[in-house]
C-alpha cells in the first residue's frame, strides 16, 4: 500500500480530483450544518460516497503499475455502488417522502449490498468474474484496460434498476408538482440521466475519459451544480415559499414556521409589532401552533396595547401538495377597534337590559298601585249594581254596568301584568300535585259556556281519556285552558263549534283545543306566544286583549315541563296542543294495560 502513494502526489490528474473533493467535502459540511431538506441524510451519503469513488479514481489515475491500479480500482468499488443506491433513496425521500425509507431495510440495504459488490471486487483474483484475466495495461498505455466479467454486467445491471427508479419516481412527480418546481425536477432528472448514460457508454461502447471510467466524473459535477441549485433555487425553501404568498409588506403581522416548529422569518410588520420579543408567547405559540386561533386555543395576545388575533395557513410542499407540509405561517390580525367595538356594544347592551328591568319594575309598581284603588272601585260598583244603595234608573245602571265590565277588564290585564312579571324574573312558584286533566278540561268548558253563548259558539267535548294524570299545579292549568278556549270563542264564527280534547300516549298527555276560525298563517308563532304581541284581526286590527294571554300560558307550561304549541291552516282553523308528562305510576299501568 506504501508504495503505491509514492509519486502520486505531483500527478496533475490526482491534484484536480483532490481540489474538487475537497470543495466537495466543504459542501458536505455546510449542507449538514446549515441546510433542512427531505432526505438529507441519504444526500450526504450519496457526497461521501462520490468524494470516495472520485479520490479512488484519482489515485488509479496517477499510479504508474498495475498492481497499484488494480488495488485503486478494486477499492473505489466501496462508493461505486452506494453512490446509485444513496442517490435513489434520496430521490424518492425528496420528491415524495415516503414512508418506507424509514424502514430498516432500507438503511441495511445500505451496508449490506455495497459490501457484498466490494467483496465480490475484491475476491476477483480468485473468481476473475468481475474482471477477467485480460485486463491488463496495454503496450504504449498508462492506464489498465479492463476486461469486464460476467458478475460485473450483473451488478451493474443490479445498480441501473436503481437509476431507472429514480427517474420514474422524478417522472411521476411532473404530474403533480406545480409548474415552478418543474426546473429542479429537470435538474434532478439531468443529474441522473447524465452519469447513468456516461457508464453505459463506458461499459457498452468503451467511452473513457482519459483512459478511466467517466462516471464519477460526470455525477461529481452534477450534483455539485445541483447542490449550488439547493442553495440559490428557493423550489423547496418554507421561507421563500411563505414570503411569496405573504409578502414582507403586508400590514399584518406574518410568522412562518418550518416543519421541525422553528421560526424561519418575519415580515416587517411583526417585528414593528414585537410580537415576538414575548418569549413565553413565542415558546406557546411554536408549541401550539396548530391549535391557534382555533375552537382549543382561540385567546388572543395584546401586546404594545394592541390585540391580535391569530389565523394559521399550513405551507404545502410543492412536490407533493396534498400530503406533506413545509411548515405553517401565522398572520396576525389585529382585532383592537374590533373588540373595542364589542366592548361598547356589550355596555349598550347591559345599558339597554338595566333600562328594561326600570320598565319591568316601574310597570310592576304601577300594577300593585292601581290594584288596591281598582279593588275598592269594583267593589262599590258591585255594591251599586245589587240594589242595595237603592233601586237605579235605566241609564244610571247602563252606564254602571260598563264601568264595571271595564273595571274588571283593568283588574285581569294587572292580573296578567304582574303574573308576567312573576314569570320573567321566576318568582312565581307552582305547586306539583296530581291532577286530573279530564275534570280540569270539564270545568273549564263549563264555565266558559255562558261567554261561548255571547259569541254563538258551542263548546263540545270528543275524546277525554279518563286516566290523563300529570303532576303539576291546578290552578295554572286552569289558567292556560281558560285563556285557550277564550281565544278560540274570540277567533271562530258565529254558530261554530270548539272542540276539547284528551288523549293520552306512552308516556304523554295531550290537551287539544280545536276551533273552526280563520286560522293563523305560517311564521306568525313569534307573535302569537309573544309578550303584548297580538294577532290582526282580518289583516285590520288586533284582536281584543291584553296580548299577554298565550306568553303566560306558554311560560307556565314549560314551568311545568310541558309544552304548548299549535297547528293551523288559514281559513280552516286552529288547534292548540298542551301536553305534559304522565306521573310514573300511570304511565307504568298504561304500558301493562296495552300489553
Amino acid at each position: 500500500m506504501t508504495t503505491c502513494f509514492e509519486g502520486v502526489f505531483t500527478d496533475p490528474m490526482l491534484g484536480a480530483v483532490t481540489a474538487v473533493s475537497s470543495l466537495a467535502t466543504f459542501i458536505v459540511i455546510w449542507v449538514k450544518n446549515h441546510h433542512s431538506f427531505y432526505g438529507k441524510s441519504f444526500y450526504l451519503v450519496t457526497f461521501v460516497a462520490m468524494i470516495w469513488t472520485l479520490m479512488m479514481v484519482g489515485l488509479e489515475a496517477a499510479s504508474e503499475t498495475f498492481s497499484c491500479q488494480i488495488q485503486w480500482a478494486t477499492l473505489a468499488w466501496l462508493g461505486n455502488p452506494l453512490v446509485p443506491i444513496a442517490w435513489c433513496f434520496f430521490i424518492f425521500s425528496y420528491v415524495d417522502n415516503s414512508a418506507w425509507l424509514k424502514s430498516r431495510l432500507v438503511r441495511t440495504s445500505l451496508v449490506v449490498l455495497p459490501t457484498v459488490i466490494f467483496a465480490l471486487a475484491a475476491t476477483n483474483p480468485w473468481h476473475n468474474l468481475v474482471y477477467t484475466e485480460a485486463t491488463i495495461i496495454p503496450p504504449g498505455s498508462d492506464n489498465i484496460s479492463y476486461s469486464h466479467g460476467p458478475v460485473f454486467y450483473g451488478i451493474i445491471g443490479t445498480l441501473y434498476a436503481f437509476v431507472l427508479a429514480a427517474l420514474f419516481c422524478l417522472l411521476r412527480a411532473y404530474t403533480r408538482a406545480k409548474r415552478e418546481a418543474w426546473p429542479l425536477l429537470t435538474m434532478l432528472v439531468v443529474i441522473t440521466t447524465i452519469p447513468f448514460a456516461g457508464n453505459a457508454a463506458y461499459t457498452g461502447l468503451g467511452l473513457t475519459i482519459a483512459g478511466l471510467d467517466p462516471t464519477a466524473f460526470m455525477f461529481t459535477f452534477g450534483i455539485l451544480g445541483f447542490t449550488w441549485l439547493l442553495v440559490t433555487n428557493k423550489t423547496m425553501d418554507m421561507a421563500s415559499l411563505g414570503q411569496s404568498v405573504l409578502f414582507n409588506t403586508m400590514s399584518e403581522p406574518v410568522v412562518l414556521i418550518d416543519r421541525h416548529r422553528k421560526i424561519v422569518l418575519q415580515n416587517s410588520a411583526a417585528k414593528r409589532s414585537g410580537l415576538l420579543d414575548d418569549t413565553a408567547f413565542a415558546d406557546h405559540m411554536l408549541t401550539n401552533v396548530e391549535q391557534l386561533g382555533t375552537s382549543q386555543n382561540p385567546s388572543h395576545v395584546v401586546v404594545r396595547q394592541r390585540a391580535f388575533e391569530p389565523r394559521v395557513q399550513r405551507v404545502q410542499n410543492p412536490l407533493k401538495p396534498t400530503e406533506d407540509i413545509l411548515g405553517w405561517s401565522v398572520t396576525f390580525v389585529d382585532i383592537t377597534d374590533r373588540l373595542s367595538t364589542h366592548s361598547a356594544l356589550e355596555k349598550a347592551l347591559k345599558t339597554a337590559d338595566e333600562a328594561n328591568r326600570a320598565k319591568d319594575e316601574f310597570i310592576s309598581v304601577v300594577s300593585h298601585e292601581l290594584r288596591t284603588p281598582l279593588t275598592s272601585l269594583k267593589g262599590g260598583l258591585t255594591l251599586a249594581l245589587s240594589g242595595r244603595l237603592g233601586e237605579l234608573a235605566g241609564p244610571i245602571r247602563s252606564s254602571l254596568e260598563i264601568a264595571h265590565r271595564n273595571g274588571v277588564r283593568l283588574s285581569r290585564l294587572i292580573d296578567n301584568i304582574l303574573l308576567a312579571q312573576k314569570i320573567e324574573i321566576d318568582a312565581l312558584a307552582l305547586e306539583e300535585k296530581p291532577i286530573n286533566l279530564g275534570k280540569l278540561l270539564k270545568e273549564s268548558l263549563e264555565e266558559n259556556k255562558s261567554f261561548a253563548a255571547e259569541h254563538g259558539v258551542t263548546l263540545v267535548t270528543t275524546d277525554v281519556d279518563a286516566s290523563a294524570d300529570i303532576i303539576g299545579d291546578g290552578f295554572a292549568i286552569r289558567q292556560i285552558l281558560d285563556n285557550l278556549i277564550s281565544n278560540a270563542i274570540k277567533f271562530s264564527e258565529s254558530d261554530s263549534v270548539i272542540e276539547g280534547a284528551l288523549t293520552v300516549s306512552d308516556e304523554r298527555v295531550r290537551l287539544s283545543i280545536k276551533d273552526i276560525g280563520r286560522g293563523i298563517p305560517e311564521g306568525m308563532e313569534g307573535i302569537v306566544f309573544g309578550r303584548f304581541e297580538q294577532l290582526k284581526d282580518s289583516g285590520k286590527s288586533a284582536t281584543q286583549g291584553s296580548g299577554l294571554g298565550m306568553h303566560i300560558s306558554r311560560k307556565l307550561a314549560k314551568q311545568m315541563s310541558g309544552d304548548l304549541f299549535y297547528e293551523s291552516e288559514v281559513g280552516v282553523g286552529t288547534t292548540f296542543h298542551l301536553e305534559f308528562r304522565r306521573t310514573v305510576d300511570q304511565a307504568r299501568g298504561h304500558g301493562q294495560a296495552e300489553s
